[in-house]
């Protein structure tokens, strides 16, 4: 047996000793907290622990840019990089779809059960994202204000920041924060001659359920419930809590009282119409919160953006609007195909249904329309960054795709996909999706090194 597999194999055994011993002592929180659980998204566990570090060791690359402008190349021929693909061992994905396509025409360069209806995991976040860009353009930006109310109580109104951080950072990109919003509020308080409030908060923003009841009941240990007002998405330590509205409130609160501003009661409530502004901030513009749903595979700020798309369409907040929302406008844009499904915008569910087709045409749309451009840029490059820092660690197979494939990861028990854009050694521009489904959970590993391996030969061809 190849070195490479023995110590996979024993790296293996190892972390299943170590799952079992904390599953027995300390339940899944235990593990979430030592990065030893995986939940139904990107994958919390480090791909670099089940593979041996290479000789030598593969230095980090530097992601390559997306042209401003983009050029076609010399494409290659489909019956060629078809029988090259074919060629990669492919024994531990029982049910595949791939596709290679001009990006510029919409052509398919080649492709096997590239129609097909698949699971997508967290690549379904392209979808989202498409849909989202769609709904409001990149420049759009969400609004979370404090205004009057009665009295001299105050309403924090809640407007879908995905990204409302609970303090100021100078990190890039820049976050509106609650502490920024608690400066401006306190300061319009003293004005008026106030240093005493009670404080309401309005998360009514998003209706019916925050919880998705097409999740299992195991992902609150890493999913936040949907809602349209929380801090730094509801995680705390790492762990995501299960009333976001109320904890960004209490955090709100501390925040006035550190500047002078002493806060009588703290109660969910709502804001009356036509209500006076006295303070707000605003979100990231929604191409950069694109970008970092994509690089990261934030489940949360994706399902935040799919309750987005239902206010986009003037329908409320809710699941359901989402869905009938999302699909109009994947509708719209030539991404929708009989027989997909829309349960969630993240991925999460196992029954979302799409195409390797559509995915890799979300990805054509950031070459093709400027609106679009995140879809594109936002996207993690192997062996450098996001949720492929730690990938294509194989330099013989996987080499080739190091630093010049670009392209969303998707994970879940069964399912590993993978849809991005890559230019070829010929110099064509091409974007491809590959999906593997029914994968059994012992051939995990070698299926992500088929995806590894297949971009890796597309970014290779010279063919």
């Amino acid at each position: 047996m190849p070195r490479r597999a023995l110590g996979s194999m024993a790296l293996y055994l190892a972390v299943l000793l170590l799952v079992g011993a904390g599953v027995w002592f300390g339940g899944p929180r235990l593990l979430y907290a030592t990065g030893l659980w995986s939940n139904g998204g990107s994958p919390t566990i480090d791909p670099s622990l089940y593979a041996p570090t290479p000789t030598p060791t593969p230095s980090p690359v530097t992601p390559t840019p997306a042209a401003a402008t983009a050029s076609q190349g010399k494409l290659p021929i489909g019956a060629t990089l078809l029988a090259k693909l074919r060629a990669v061992d492919r024994s531990s994905v029982p049910r595949d779809g791939m596709v290679v396509i001009d990006p510029l025409t919409g052509a398919v360069v080649t492709g096997e059960n590239a129609d097909a209806m698949m699971t997508p995991a967290s690549t379904f976040k392209l979808l989202t994202s498409a849909a989202a860009l769609a709904a409001y353009g990149p420049d759009h930006r969400f609004t979370t204000k404090v205004v009057g109310g009665t009295g001299n109580s105050i309403v924090l109104v809640g407007g879908g920041d995905p990204y409302l951080s609970g303090a100021t950072t100078q990190d890039y990109p820049e976050r509106a924060s609650i502490s920024d919003l608690a400066d401006s509020t306190a300061k319009a308080l003293k004005a008026a001659g106030k240093t005493s409030v009670a404080l309401s908060y309005d998360d009514s923003l998003f209706t019916g359920a925050a919880w998705n009841p097409a999740w299992t009941a195991g992902y609150h240990e890493f999913a936040t419930p949907t809602s349209a007002l929380w801090v730094d998405e509801g995680i705390v330590n790492g762990v995501h809590g299960t009333t976001p509205s109320t904890a960004a409130a209490n955090a709100f609160a501390a925040q006035l009282k550190a500047r002078g501003i002493s806060v009588s009661s703290v109660a969910a409530g709502t804001a009356a119409s036509g209500a006076t502004t006295l303070a707000s901030v605003q979100s990231l513009p929604l191409d950069l919160i694109v970008s970092e749903v994509l690089l990261h595979s934030d489940n949360d700020g994706a399902e935040v953006l799919f309750r987005q798309i239902a206010l986009a369409a003037g329908s409320s907040g809710s699941i359901t609007a989402a869905q009938t929302a999302m699909q109009a406008k994947l509708v719209s844009l030539g991404l929708w195909r009989d027989g997909m499904k829309i349960d969630d915008g993240s991925g999460l569910s196992r029954a979302n249904l799409a195409t390797p087709t559509v995915l890799a045409l979300a990805v054509a749309e950031g070459f093709n329309d400027a609106r679009f451009r995140s879809l594109v840029d936002g996207l993690p490059t192997a062996a450098a960054d996001g949720t492929l820092h730690s990938r294509y660690d194989d330099p013989t197979t996987e080499g080739a795709g190091r630093g010049a494939v670009r392209a969303k990861t998707g994970t879940l028990t069964g399912v590993h996909s993978l849809a991005g854009f890559t230019r070829t050694a010929d110099g064509g521009l091409v974007v491809f999706g590959f999906v593997a489904n029914d994968v059994v959970p012992e051939k995990a590993l070698a299926a992500r090194d088929w995806l590894e391996r297949v971009t890796s030969v597309v970014a290779a061809c010279g063919c």
